[in-house]
């Protein structure tokens, strides 16, 4: 039996911008990839072609690599990579004694840093993918994320033929999960993330300010406690709020956020969209459990983004890479479960 691992399986509403799109995602998807070049050959089977280098000047390419049309779906592993990047080694075959310090002579292994080697190049993370209609299931590890996919799709499908129309815009939208939000987006009144890892963060202080502060502190009503903490802390108050947080740290403090947002007032379609917009971002910057109160003032049970944890195959024991065909079966298993609750429309 082939070794496991259990990964977040995200699901996204696929949004295609323009109104006059009439065909959904999936059947974009299938068309492109089906679509000729002027010497008869379909992109299925041209990787080159689609490579995607952000114009942006990202030093980073994304490339759907293995592609599948599995008839009811479509399938496939979006990879990250890195066009200059370095990766760190350590060189174990002849470990060497060093002078660290006055005091301290240390056996050490040297650390060194290596480009891909020629004709390859380093992935900095991965998304395995499937579409069925304009519901879209996917698995990512490292650093890829729902914006990086946004910008590969809209590339990828936008302007062509068989695809969208010029000046489409792909979002990946997050659903709330039915039975944990009750009522409109409208109704939301505070979303609070609860994380399960410890924290990951802590300050460095100037020497002369040393405090111990045995307290909780709040931080605009926002609590933390995953290994995101910045990044949920960024997007909440905004950068430069965040840099005077963190040098204000004690050497004893770090950063815990629970992350509570809350909206009085009657709701506008403004604010609605802001709210969702940082739905997206909170589902995107963590796996921890993200609960909503309502208007009613009760706070969900579990997890209100629509999404689940599933046990997927490895390549091999200790592997990164998921079994492919495995990765499929599974999320085939998740669609069908999401329809069978009444989580989605089939």
């Amino acid at each position: 039996m082939l070794a496991t691992a259990y990964h977040m399986v995200h699901y996204r509403k696929v949004i295609a911008g323009l109104q006059t799109n009439p065909k959904t995602f999936e059947a974009a998807c299938r068309n492109v990839l089906s679509e000729n070049n002027q010497a008869g050959v379909a992109l299925w089977s041209r990787v080159l072609d689609r490579m995607f280098s952000d114009p942006e000047g990202m030093q980073q390419q994304i490339v759907v690599n293995r592609v599948a049309d599995l008839t009811s779906s479509v399938f496939g592993e979006l990879c990250l990579v890195d066009r200059k990047g370095m990766q760190a080694l350590l060189e174990q075959s002849h470990p060497s004694k060093v002078e660290l310090s006055d005091v301290t002579t240390a056996e050490i292994y040297d650390l060194e840093e290596r480009y891909a080697p020629q004709g390859t190049q380093f992935i900095r993370g991965m998304a395995y993918w499937l579409t069925i209609g304009d519901h879209l299931f996917f698995v990512k590890t490292s650093s890829m994320s729902a914006r990086l996919m946004e910008k590969y799709f809209t590339w990828l499908l936008a302007g062509k033929q068989s695809g969208y129309v010029a000046g489409s815009t792909i979002t990946l939208q997050a659903e709330f999960a039915k039975g944990q939000v009750s009522g409109d987006i409208g109704d939301i009144r505070n979303l609070v993330v609860k994380g399960g890892s410890a924290p990951q963060f802590t300050a460095n202080v100037l020497s002369g300010e040393e405090r111990e502060v045995s307290t909780s502190r709040k931080v605009l009503d926002r609590f933390v406690q995953f290994s995101q903490a910045i990044d949920v802390v960024k997007a909440i108050v905004g950068e430069e709020k965040t840099k005077s947080l963190v040098e204000s740290l004690g050497p004893e403090e770090y950063l815990a956020v629970d992350t509570s947002v809350k909206v009085r007032g009657r709701r506008t379609e403004k604010s609605k969209a802001q709210l969702r917009q940082l739905t997206n971002d909170l589902a995107d910057l963590t796996d921890g459990t993200i609960q909503v109160e309502g208007k009613n003032g009760k706070l969900s049970d579990g997890d209100a983004i629509l999404r689940t944890k599933m046990p997927f195959e490895l390549v091999e024991e200790g592997a990164t890479l998921l079994e492919f065909n495995n990765v499929a079966d599974q999320l085939q298993e998740v669609y069908s479960r999401f329809v069978r609750d009444g989580m989605i429309e089939a």
